[in-house]
């Protein structure tokens, strides 16, 4: 657990495969220049990085708050990574030190399988709320991009069938809580919108006592896209509005000082940003886990 001004904020990881960045860029020059701040953490000398799956816990507020609950066990899937998962997600998240039910509020940044199957979890051959008393917070627009049953729905083979095991059975529950692009949850804790990854990806805003974070989700799969926002892993929606996002962020974590959690970052999983002499320099955290 770390601190973030009140807010205490814990991690259950599902899963990590390991990723090359020469799946984004092949600019090694690129890749050198920023060796010396990348490495060790989000860049080995393969040239690969730790892809790491993972939920956020926030407590502040008076509040428990999950971020993302990754892609859920037992869940088919094209890719074999994800097909027929069997982690111990739920037995970790219980040794964070919360129990599912204690969980206030569930966000999902997007509705890729990676951020939503924990949703949901199966149990008497039935896709069932995994956090039975939190509300689900999710964008209407990614809940309506991702909607198999509305008209001019365009899928993808890797993100099939997810609405319907991790998403409407929360819908069908009433624990969903469809919300505009930007949402106040507390004092501390607001939703702002972030497209482009997907049309309704959304993200985080944590503000406590002078500290702030966003928690970006899918907006930075790697570091190296905040130096080149253009530099583009897997898909998306619509590119330009994902580069316009990365740079608005970017700009907006230098101006407040903010940490910038994306959701796959490895350990200390954070970055900081600041200009020095109008050229952006980076800074990985001391943070202990």
């Amino acid at each position: 657990m770390i601190s973030i001004g009140d807010a205490e904020l814990r991690r259950v990881e599902e899963m990590t495969i390991q990723s090359s960045v020469l799946h984004f860029t092949q600019d090694r020059a690129l890749i050198e220049a920023h060796r010396h701040w990348l490495a060790p953490h989000f860049l080995g000398t393969d040239d690969r990085w730790s892809n790491t799956f993972q939920s956020f816990i926030l407590a502040v507020d008076g509040r428990i708050v999950v971020i993302d609950p990754c892609t859920g066990n037992g869940r088919p899937h094209p890719l074999h990574q994800f097909s027929g998962l069997d982690t111990p997600y739920i037995e970790r998240f219980a040794a964070a030190g919360v129990r599912p039910e204690e969980v206030d509020y569930v966000f999902c940044t997007h509705l890729h399988h990676d951020h939503c199957g924990w949703n949901t979890e199966l149990r008497g051959g039935r896709y069932v709320p995994t956090f039975p008393n939190a509300r689900y917070l999710i964008a209407r627009r990614e809940a309506d991009r991702w909607d198999p049953r509305r008209s001019g729905y365009r899928g993808f083979d890797w993100n099939d069938g997810v609405f319907e095991r991790s998403v409407l059975p929360v819908l069908e529950a009433g624990l969903a809580e469809l919300i505009d692009a930007r949402h106040r949850i507390s004092r501390s804790l607001v939703i702002e919108p972030a497209p482009g990854h997907t049309l309704g990806h959304a993200m985080l805003h944590l503000e406590s006592e002078a500290q702030e974070a966003y928690f970006s989700g899918d907006v930075f799969h790697h570091p190296l896209q905040l130096v080149r926002p253009e530099l583009q892993y897997g898909p998306a929606d619509d590119l330009d509005q994902a580069i316009a996002t990365r740079r608005r962020i970017l700009d907006l974590c230098i101006a407040r000082t903010a940490l910038i959690i994306p959701a796959h970052l490895p350990a200390p999983h954070a970055l900081r940003a600041h200009r020095q002499g109008g050229v952006v320099e980076f800074a990985v955290p001391s943070m202990s886990w």
